[in-house]
């Protein structure tokens, strides 16, 4: 809606006209949209939505008074047609100089969209952030820590961030938020009584501490060390700084729920081990 708003807000109506018409949306749906609507998309997206946009009077009222020109267009008809439709907008939108939110947007929920067909299509990744996120906020929540709160800020911040295009400040609290978790960890950690030695300050502190008390192997606590590394290191050439904010977002999300399964399990054993 926002990305559509802009456009129209920028262009003549006879420009708006001419994009949907070079991109195969239907004339009855552009001469209804400048004619009736003003190409208000606060209004057309709702209505298009509920299909209210497609009848000339009322609500299924008269399904005979339709602006498609059929005699008859039923109830499911006319949703069908009009989620057709919000789909060709939301993929048009995507490739507009104002649709970078849509589209990466569009790519958290783990789709992409085809320009040629203006669809939207699951992308070739296996990962969708979107379900990843929801596993994370449900573990966060299951292991009750003590700054949840702070810790579901800094997930949606990176996610906000990286969809308004703010690629170096989504990485930065795709770290802040693994640094949250360890922080959260190895206070429970402590506060558990199970170890005589307190933990110490700093993210290279607080790793070893974990691996000294055996929530970490080895091996894990080199490997989670990388990966706040690789969020901390700033640029990395080579690497466009979208699909470097991307590629963070998902390592945060992927070790934050390796962080939180472990702690389940090490918090129903008494902080001392595994079940």
């Amino acid at each position: 809606m926002r990305a559509l708003r802009e456009y129209v807000s920028t262009h003549a109506e006879d420009d708006v006209a001419t994009l949907f018409y070079g991109h195969g949306l239907p004339d009855w749906f552009i001469t209804h949209g400048r004619s009736s609507y003003l190409f208000d998309w606060t209004r057309i997206i709702p209505d298009l939505r509920n299909a209210r946009f497609l009848f000339t009077h009322g609500y299924f009222d008269s399904p005979g008074a339709n602006i498609i020109g059929k005699a008859y267009l039923s109830r499911e008809e006319a949703v069908e047609t009009g989620e057709i439709l919000l789909e060709h907008l939301t993929a048009l939108s995507a490739t507009l100089p104002q649709g970078q939110a849509v589209k990466r947007s569009l790519e958290l929920e783990g789709l992409r969209v085809n320009p040629g067909k203006l669809t939207i299509e699951p992308a070739e990744s296996v990962v969708n952030e979107q379900q990843e996120e929801e596993r994370l906020v449900a573990l966060v929540k299951h292991c009750r820590l003590p700054n949840e709160a702070i810790i579901l800020k800094h997930l949606a911040d990176a996610q906000e961030l990286f969809v308004q295009g703010k690629d170096h400040p989504s990485i930065g609290e795709s770290r802040d938020l693994i640094q949250a978790l360890i922080d959260d960890i190895s206070a429970a950690t402590h506060a558990s009584g199970a170890y005589p030695f307190g933990y110490p300050a700093g993210m290279a502190n607080r790793l070893q501490y974990l691996q000294d008390v055996g929530f970490f192997r080895p091996d894990e606590k080199t490997a989670f060390g990388a990966a706040w590394g690789f969020l901390s290191a700033g640029s990395h050439p080579g690497i466009p700084s979208r699909d470097e904010a991307r590629i963070g977002l998902i390592l945060s999300l992927e070790f934050g729920q390796v962080l939180l399964l472990k702690f389940a399990n090490w918090a129903a054993n008494a902080f001392t081990g595994f079940s």
